[in-house]
């Protein structure tokens, strides 16, 4: 009976497991949903600020002068949780790969993270990691984890003369994950030439150096969110997959201890009647 009592034990456990497993499935793929349309809301924003460089491009013809000695600053995205497959250990391969291009070309390179995931993956690998950001649970904590990023980039740009950003990131796109390196700045490796639909260019009644400054802060923006909110597309999206793995695991397992309890319990049975039977016999030969 003591082993009955463990199979029911077991059973139990994995039941409980397997309804964890399906609220996080659940949960992921809403989350998902959510990022996608946050993660199109950004691209739709970042056609207009391209069209405003267009007309910054055309009309002041050069871009103010920035430091040409300085740091670079690679932020590589990743997540505060598992449960989500390599997500962590493939923006960890694609951000030591695109930190070794910027060394051998001379470049003094830091890393933050946004992640505690992420992070001790590059320690691991031999990266120091200097900033560490939290990833934010939801969309409506996306803004501060972006406000901070930005304040640090000033910072940096003010102080240390930071001219290179790069973001790695996980991207959820249609025909599945996967992990991109996109430089930021310097923002003459930009084209900045987007065909204007129209037959004429806007005018412009803004100086031309603070029309830099608010696309700048723009472009700086969407960059940072629309990376942060593609990453967690592709983290949910990873963790989803997880999730149907390991219910259907879950669910084979719940089958296998059905099946040994089915055979215990028929056992213990099987026993009981044995003993039954034997005392009968010990009774009516006596």
């Amino acid at each position: 009976m003591q082993q009955l009592e463990a199979v029911r034990k077991k059973i139990a456990t994995t039941g409980d497991l397997l309804s964890v497993v399906k609220t996080m499935k659940a949960l992921a793929a809403v989350n998902i949903r959510h990022f996608e349309d946050a993660a199109k809301g950004v691209g739709e924003y970042a056609e207009v600020i391209e069209q405003g460089w267009t007309v910054f491009f055309r009309n002041a013809g050069i871009l103010p002068n920035g430091p040409r000695q300085g740091v670079a600053v690679m932020l590589v995205i990743g997540s505060d949780q598992g449960m989500c497959g390599q997500f962590n250990e493939v923006v960890r391969a694609e951000a030591v790969q695109a930190l070794e291009k910027l060394t051998d070309k001379g470049q003094e390179v830091v890393c933050w993270t946004c992640g505690e995931r992420v992070r001790g993956a590059l320690e691991d690998s031999g990266v120091k990691v200097g900033l560490n950001f939290r990833v934010p649970g939801s969309l409506r904590g996306v803004d501060s984890v972006v406000e901070d990023i930005e304040q640090n980039l000033e910072e940096w740009r003010d102080k240390r003369g930071m001219n290179h950003f790069t973001i790695v990131n996980n991207l959820h796109i249609s025909d599945g994950d996967r992990v991109a390196a996109h430089h930021i700045l310097p923002l003459h490796k930009r084209s900045g030439s987007m065909n204007w639909e129209g037959r004429s260019l806007p005018m412009i009644n803004v100086p031309h150096q603070e029309l830099f400054s608010t696309l700048f802060r723009e472009y700086l923006y969407i960059s940072v969110y629309g990376g942060i909110v593609q990453s967690l597309a592709a983290e949910n999206s990873s963790r989803l997959a997880a999730m149907q793995v390991a219910e259907k695991n879950i669910i084979e397992h719940v089958e296998v201890l059905e099946s040994q309890y089915r055979t215990t319990r028929q056992g213990a049975i099987t026993g009981e009647l044995l003993d039954i039977v034997a005392g009968v016999e010990a009774v009516v030969g006596g």
